[in-house]
């Protein structure tokens, strides 16, 4: 699936690959095989349409925001195409859960201005919203994080014991490795928006 023109990957390691998709308006992917756990979270507004290979196509529509996620793995495995029926570019982040066999053995997080949405034995999805001039900070000892940007914001961000302000976009990301400190603090009048998604620990 990865090597679909338009599903290009961005980041990977031995836990996650994650995919930026970007179907501009009017065009269709190629058929391509989903064969892994997926977390997606979609980046648009967009009137969209998909085919599984030997059924007839469906309408539908995307909605920024919206996250979903699907066991892909055999047998589930899925062989699909997709259309943007749009004007504007269709755009999905799709997180592919590379470990096997992996759970949780400890509760969800819990953290000011996080929310649990999914809670599975591949990954947890939280919903994280900062107010202008409001903090997030996690330091997790056993799993990783990754944060996905939902919306356009300016955040002073300090990873890896460097700090600075960064712009970030819809669908802008941090990897968040175990026992790493992390925090960043909204430096705008709007709302930061983002999904946190929990990995299992090794």
């Amino acid at each position: 699936m990865h090597e679909e023109p338009r599903h290009r990957p961005v980041f990977q390691n031995n836990e996650i690959r994650i995919l930026n998709v970007l179907v501009p308006p009017g065009d269709t992917s190629q058929y391509h095989i989903h064969n892994t756990p997926s977390f997606f979270i979609r980046l648009s507004n967009t009137i969209t349409g998909s085919q599984v290979q030997g059924e007839l196509p469906v309408a539908g529509k995307s909605k920024a925001g919206e996250i979903r996620f699907e066991n892909l793995a055999p047998p589930n495995n899925r062989t699909h195409r997709v259309w943007n029926a749009d004007k504007d570019t269709f755009h999905v982040m799709d997180v592919e859960l590379l470990m096997k066999g992996a759970t949780f053995d400890q509760k969800p997080l819990i953290l000011p201005n996080l929310k649990l949405e999914i809670d599975t034995n591949w990954v947890r999805a939280y919903r994280l919203n900062l107010l202008k001039g409001i903090d997030f900070k996690a330091k997790i000892k056993k799993q990783s994080l990754v944060l996905i940007s939902l919306n356009a914001s300016t955040l002073e961000i300090r990873q890896n014991g460097k700090t600075g302000l960064q712009n970030l976009k819809p669908g802008s990301f941090f990897a968040i490795k175990r026992r790493q400190s992390f925090s960043m603090r909204n430096s705008i009048e709007n709302t930061s928006q983002f999904v946190l998604l929990e990995l299992p620990p090794k």
